[in-house]
């Protein structure tokens, strides 16, 4: 049975093409790529697996894919998301995941602008190392022969023709697939970085030269100050708080109310006097003591030494949100 290697989303356009190989006769696996701006939770996708009846890999790629968000050579979409290049990337992982067998993805033409137009397929293919060696068996008869085609890999017959935004055959071909799936997913999306309010906060750090993967994996938390050098962030409830505590580590600064109840903020690349103090009352800001005039705060360090501050609540926390 032909191995068929397929960038699996999890998102309803990837379980179509997935089922689409299936019934042709492919043994799948499903290639699962996450950073802290994009990806499903890994139970969710092994759900989704087992219900498809496919092998699953899932591979975060953050330390690859950050200094292509920094730099990309393609440019950036409508926001922060260089959509291109990204794509680029997870096809030379796929490449070398997959070797000589079938490279597919559940991609359509012409649905995505930056993306999934058509002569962006055949760059990202060319960056990639693949020229006609992705198939996608959504849009299959309305894009150029691939090698698997000309090779007689696979017959275009049983594959679909969707090009467009529109979904409107999605459910007659669920149907027509028997794709039975609880909380079926909608069609794959969610990536952080096409999102207008989470763009300030990419910036903030590209511009400080601060986009670290723990930097990149706070964005998912929070509220964002800047003060000076310094990055500040201050959960939202316990939640969050609960979060930012366990990722508190190496030369940070975590900062909590002693006497009311309030967030939990970390501090990173504090290098200034007087930036600790501002922190505090930020963070003293948002506990239940915003209103009286002095709140204490505890500043404590990874190696576990802590000092109390005892400030005013700040007033001015607008200039210093990134936003």
């Amino acid at each position: 049975m032909e191995k068929a290697f397929i960038l699996f989303s999890g998102g309803l356009d990837s379980i179509i093409a997935v089922k689409l190989l299936r019934n042709f006769g492919f043994n799948v696996i499903g290639v699962h790529f996450r950073t802290p701006f994009f990806g499903k939770e890994k139970e969710e996708l092994e759900h989704l697996a087992k219900a498809l009846d496919i092998e699953l890999l899932v591979s975060d790629i953050t330390e690859d894919f950050l200094p292509v968000l920094k730099n990309p050579p393609n440019g950036y979409g409508k926001n922060i998301n260089p959509c291109i290049d990204c794509k680029a990337l997870m096809l030379k992982k796929l490449k070398g995941i997959a070797g000589e067998n079938i490279i597919a993805t559940g991609e359509v033409l012409g649905q995505r602008p930056m993306s999934q137009r058509g002569v962006s397929l055949k760059k990202i293919e060319k960056i990639a190392g693949l020229e006609r060696r992705v198939f996608r068996p959504l849009s299959a008869k309305v894009l150029p022969k691939t090698v698997y085609e000309e090779e007689g890999i696979v017959d275009i017959d049983c594959f679909l023709d969707i090009k467009g935004r529109s979904r409107k055959q999605y459910p007659k071909i669920i149907k027509e697939l028997s794709i039975d799936i609880e909380n079926l997913p909608t069609p794959a999306g969610g990536c952080l970085l096409t999102e207008s309010s989470y763009v300030p906060k990419v910036k903030d750090l590209i511009e400080n030269n601060q986009l670290t993967v723990k930097d990149a994996e706070l964005l998912k938390i929070g509220r964002h100050f800047r003060i000076g050098e310094a990055k500040l962030v201050v959960g939202k409830d316990r939640a969050e708080n609960e979060k930012l505590e366990k990722m508190f580590e190496g030369d940070e600064i975590l900062l909590y109310t002693e006497s009311v109840p309030g967030p939990s903020a970390i501090l990173r690349w504090e290098d200034e006097t007087g930036v600790i103090l501002k922190c505090a009352e930020i963070v003293a800001r948002y506990s239940k003591g915003k209103d009286r005039d002095v709140v204490a705060v505890i500043i404590e360090r990874a190696d576990g030494k802590k000092e109390k501050l005892e400030v005013k609540p700040s007033s001015d926390i607008e200039r210093f949100r990134i936003n």
